[in-house]
């Protein structure tokens, strides 16, 4: 309608078409959602209108990246998604972009001009209605880093580390471990990054309950299919 701010739809053979009105300025910032990789082509074509009317400095704020968790080749004839995802983001020479805690370093290290949001206050506004008795669980061996940087943050909070060994094939979850004796009267926040369906907190909920953990807690900055 006429004076709506941004109308999209797709054309009957799936191409994406948009109309913005004209920015206010010409700085810009976008806060975008990841939604698929329709949304991607979206996001693209809005950051060329907003070109086209002016906007010569614009920011993207985009807390979940796609292709994260492929930041590697595991298996022959595999691409290195995160580096294909994080291509076309540099190719649009944003002013910045701002992302919330990236699965890995290897993100940040692929995009131009990051700023990088830590899941530190997050954390900390969970731990703060959680009580006493409080320990953080790091998920697997990759989380390790980002977890006792974390338990710093919070004052020296007690981390357990867990481990899960997958089929590299297929993604399976084969086997989990705590490395622990006893949990008794603890409550374990198992605190990642990204939740898909959630068969690794499952299975490692398991494993710490067999060690008379008290109360589990799952804090996860994105979940599958969300920002």
């Amino acid at each position: 309608n006429e004076g709506e701010p941004y109308k999209h739809f797709q054309f009957g053979s799936g191409e994406n078409h948009l109309q913005l009105l004209p920015p206010s300025s010409n700085r810009v910032e976008i806060m975008f959602r990841y939604s698929g990789d329709q949304s991607m082509m979206q996001l693209l074509l809005m950051t060329d209108a907003l070109r086209r009317q002016g906007a010569n400095e614009i920011d993207l704020f985009i807390p979940y990246f796609p292709g994260a968790r492929q930041d590697r080749v595991c298996n022959l004839g595999e691409p290195l998604s995160a580096k294909v995802y994080a291509d076309l983001i540099n190719q649009q020479h944003y002013r910045q972009v701002t992302v919330f805690d990236p699965h890995s370093d290897v993100v940040v290290a692929l995009l131009n001009k990051v700023r990088v949001i830590k899941n530190h206050q997050f954390i900390k506004d969970v731990v703060a209605e959680l009580g006493s008795d409080l320990i953080l669980i790091s998920p697997d061996a990759g989380s390790n880093k980002k977890i006792f940087e974390l338990a710093s943050q919070l004052g020296g909070l007690e981390v357990v580390r867990a481990d899960k060994l997958r089929d590299v094939r297929n993604g399976a979850i084969i086997g989990t471990e705590v490395f622990c004796e006893d949990l008794s009267g603890k409550t374990a926040l198992i605190v990642d990054d990204i939740c898909a369906g959630g068969r690794t907190f499952i299975e490692l909920a398991k494993k710490m309950k067999d060690k008379n953990c008290k109360k589990i807690v799952l804090a996860v900055s994105h979940y599958e299919g969300s920002a």
